[in-house]
């Protein structure tokens, strides 16, 4: 597996780099800012861009998403993906912004700005929601506690780690 998370822009938005060490094929999650560094990093190591795969449409998250678009001609997806042996689904979490997704691979979500260590993403943007964004959270929190979350800001977590630790959690427990 390959993961490299790179911070990027002044809001340090994560950048996520995810694939298949055999194939060397990634998914680009998130690029909000800084393509030069970005790209120099995927070929330094020589990474296959197959597709862009983008939380939701701030500014800080899909800064870049235009020339990783041109440099690589990946697409945008916007349904369930490959990369390698790594299947992705999509999962719809309004609430921080009204077009907010997920994306999970096995026991790994990237949640973009719906779950973070400790808190949540802010709901108080235009087309924020409250009450969708704790419904979001609560469904992120059915799956196992052994999941890891890679938000779109700060460090990693797990679902159990929330349960027990963010105050936005209602369900208390593994289900």
């Amino acid at each position: 597996m390959i993961l490299k998370r790179i911070p990027v822009g002044q809001l340090l938005a994560n950048c996520y780099l995810f694939g298949d060490a055999d194939t060397k094929d990634i998914v680009v999650m998130d690029p909000g800012d800084e393509a030069e560094r970005i790209i120099s990093y995927i070929n330094d190591k020589g990474l296959t861009v197959k597709h862009i795969a983008i939380t939701h449409r701030h500014f800080d998250h899909v800064g870049a998403v235009a020339a990783l678009e041109k440099v690589y001609n990946a697409p945008v997806v916007e349904k369930n993906f490959s990369v390698g042996k790594h299947d992705f689904q999509i999962i719809k979490t309004p609430g921080h912004s009204p077009d907010g997704v997920c994306y999970k691979t096995g026991k790994i979500i990237f949640t973009g700005d719906t779950l973070f260590y400790g808190t949540v993403g802010r709901y108080d943007f235009e087309g924020g929601d409250y009450g969708k964004l704790v419904e979001s959270v609560n469904m992120l929190l059915e799956f196992s506690d052994d999941t890891i979350i890679y938000p779109g800001h700060g460090m990693s977590t797990t679902i159990g780690k929330e349960k027990l630790n963010n105050p936005f959690a209602t369900i208390k427990g593994d289900k």
